[in-house]
């Protein structure tokens, strides 16, 4: 897995020195619909739990860039399978949110984004097994920088902090409630219309 993920780098980085090559360097438009898609690492905590370390995501989105600065997205993550040997989740949601981002160059922005997830787990512990969702925060940070004039790159970080309530999950009726931390980073493509 290690190594798809470090020949996904490098793919990307020879895309973009060669984009970044034969693009103009002037009047990159910052508005208008986008969409894309992300692959990344994922890292989950739980309350007194040790979980497996290290796991993939992916995603797709789509957003409408309302200047450069500005911008409102919605996307789908599917975060796959994390867990233990006693505990153990599938997890994907829903997530719409606003980033707010700092042009540092025509090419280059640095932005904060922050939204809402509607998820849906699969859970399973021990011998039992339950079919829950509900809603959370998120926030993150990335950066971007314009290949062309309608591709773009996106490196980001995002942490959701996901909250199981005693009276969603039968199943771990002996506690009052089991949050995770889901760190998210990724690297991803964005194409502007």
């Amino acid at each position: 897995m290690k190594k798809s993920i470090l020949a996904l780098l490098t793919a990307s980085s020879l895309i973009a020195t060669s984009a970044y090559a034969n693009s103009p360097t002037d009047n990159i438009d910052h508005q208008g619909i986008y969409i894309g898609a992300g692959y990344g690492l994922l890292n989950v905590k739980g309350d007194e739990e040790d979980f497996d370390k290290e796991d993939n995501a992916s995603r797709v989105f789509a957003g409408a860039q309302l200047n450069q600065m500005f911008s409102i997205e919605g996307g789908y993550i599917d975060f796959g399978n994390y867990g233990n040997s006693v505990f153990n989740t599938d997890l994907d949601g829903y997530t719409l949110a606003l980033k707010a981002g700092l042009p540092v160059s025509e090419r280059f922005t640095v932005y904060a984004q922050g939204g809402n997830i509607w998820w849906k787990a699969d859970i399973n512990a021990t011998d039992a097994s339950d079919d829950v969702d509900g809603s959370d925060i998120f926030y993150g940070a990335g950066v971007s920088f314009a290949l062309t004039q309608s591709l773009s790159l996106r490196l980001e970080y995002t942490r959701l902090d996901v909250e199981f309530d005693r009276d969603e999950i039968g199943i771990l009726a002996e506690i009052d409630s089991f949050d995770t931390k889901v760190d998210y980073a990724n690297i991803g493509i964005q194409y502007t219309f």
